[in-house]
């Protein structure tokens, strides 16, 4: 490997250099294959405040749920160490509103107006910067390999590098840490060989790719939810039903558990008969359920990001 720094050698170079590290050019200028790129735009827009609670308050109100929304934006709250917590709105990438919310004012009248903002902002935090805006967020798999085989030996990516997800499931970590634990474990097994470099791509597609793969459905469900404003039908309201449903069944409680800690991919765990029974009946009990209804209505909303 050449460097700014001089030329380096090794049996096996690891790519932990992110999403924007540079590889797929570096190995098309050296005239490989390539490189196979699967990208997913969120299709939403987030825009985050930090605060902190009042002296001598450590942990804020443990209900109402810290992450709710409706059929246009969405109100999370995130608690951190020393006091420290982030209040998050987020909307569809086109919503005319979203530029209204970069201005405080605005941003804390439209997070109040969800519980959850409501209830933490309601305790007289002090506001420790200003509106942080995201957006252009996409869930990208990064693969050093085609139907070909691998485009090059020798080298293999972990972390965002090899696939980089939107953070609301909280997974990014974990996923990073499962593939650099598979490096590890391996790299004394030929590591500049194709046959190590094809195994190592054929294990992440296996065990990592579906986790990006449900972030991709979980992203597309909230975005076409944002954009067409509807919520009472579709995936988004199934994949909503599963949290409500776990709440009150301690058998979709321990299938979610067991996704949300990366040890069934969710086509395994929610695919279970049993799991989709219960699923199904919680729905057919509730023919009127949308998906977090909970905020303000459209109206409402325009009025508080007019200012």
């Amino acid at each position: 490997m050449t460097t700014a720094a001089g030329a380096y050698e090794g049996d096996l170079v690891v790519d932990a250099g992110g999403r924007r590290g540079g590889v797929e050019r570096w190995l098309a200028a050296a005239g490989c294959r390539p490189v196979t790129v699967e990208r997913h735009r969120t299709g939403l827009a987030y825009f985050c405040r930090w605060y902190r609670l009042p002296a001598g308050m450590e942990d804020g109100p443990r209900r109402p749920w810290t992450v709710t929304g409706g059929g246009f934006a969405g109100c999370a709250v995130f608690p951190a160490d020393n006091a420290t917590f982030a209040v998050t709105l987020f909307v569809h990438t086109e919503d005319p509103t979203r530029s209204a919310l970069r201005e405080p004012v605005v941003f804390e009248a439209a997070a109040r107006s969800f519980p959850p903002g409501e209830a933490w902002l309601g305790l007289g935090a002090t506001p420790l910067s200003g509106v942080l805006a995201t957006a252009g967020l996409d869930n990208r798999w990064s693969a050093l390999a085609d139907d070909r085989g691998p485009v090059v030996s020798g080298l293999v990516p972990v972390g965002d590098a090899l696939t980089h997800t939107n953070p609301t499931l909280g997974q990014g970590t974990s996923l990073a840490l499962w593939a650099a634990h598979r490096v590890a474990r391996t790299a004394h097994q030929d590591p500049g060989s194709d046959r190590f470099a094809a195994e190592y791509h054929d294990w992440a597609v296996r065990t990592v790719k579906p986790w990006f793969d449900y972030q991709v459905v979980a992203d597309a469900a909230i975005g076409d939810r944002f954009a067409t404003r509807a919520s009472r039908t579709g995936t988004a309201r199934e994949a909503a039903a599963l949290f409500e449903c776990a709440l009150e069944d301690p058998e979709v409680m321990r299938a979610r558990a067991r996704v949300r800690h990366l040890v069934d991919p969710p086509a395994r765990a929610y695919a279970h008969p049993l799991i989709r029974a219960r699923v199904t009946r919680w729905l057919a009990a509730r023919p009127e359920y949308a998906p977090n209804a909970v905020g303000p209505d459209r109206a409402e909303w325009e009025k508080l990001t007019a200012g």
